[in-house]
């Protein structure tokens, strides 16, 4: 390793957390940027520590792709529907859409950084477009939302 590059976990650790920023500000806030700050310090744990969690779960302990989508569904769970209660993946019937929309999310946060840490992006071209369309489409909808619910 060159003298002042990073090793891949450290790649990971920085494009997960620029990714669960954007990511989180763009569909969860947008346009409320004072709801955003009132959350923070806290939201920065899961934006580090999301990161953190799968960059040891990848790099260090060499799970498998398979393994990692586990994983991202289990911290998923917690994150939506223990930790933040969000009705939307646990009430029927929308659970039907928000439940596949939920893991485009969550794969946007956690693969997508992984790809390009590993250079991998170019050969997943169809389904990074596919998470990142899904990922817009629902962050026009909730800014859509939240400019009517706050007029």
């Amino acid at each position: 390793m060159k003298s002042g590059s990073l090793d891949a976990f450290s790649k990971y650790m920085l494009t997960g957390t620029i990714a669960w920023v954007i990511v989180d500000f763009i569909t969860a806030f947008n346009p409320d940027i004072q709801r955003w700050i009132r959350h923070m310090p806290l939201i920065w744990v899961f934006y580090i520590g999301y990161p953190l969690l799968f960059a040891f779960l990848i790099y260090k302990r060499r799970w498998s792709d398979r393994r990692i989508a586990s994983a991202m569904l289990v911290s998923a769970f917690i994150i939506e529907v223990v930790l933040s209660d969000n009705a939307l993946l646990y009430t029927f019937p929308i659970i039907l859409v928000m439940n596949p929309v939920a893991v485009a999310i969550y794969s946007v946060v956690t693969f997508i950084p992984k790809w390009l840490v590993e250079g991998e992006i170019r050969k997943r071209t169809k389904t990074t477009f596919i998470l990142v369309a899904v990922w817009i489409v629902v962050s026009i909808l909730n800014f859509i939302t939240n400019i009517t619910l706050s007029a």
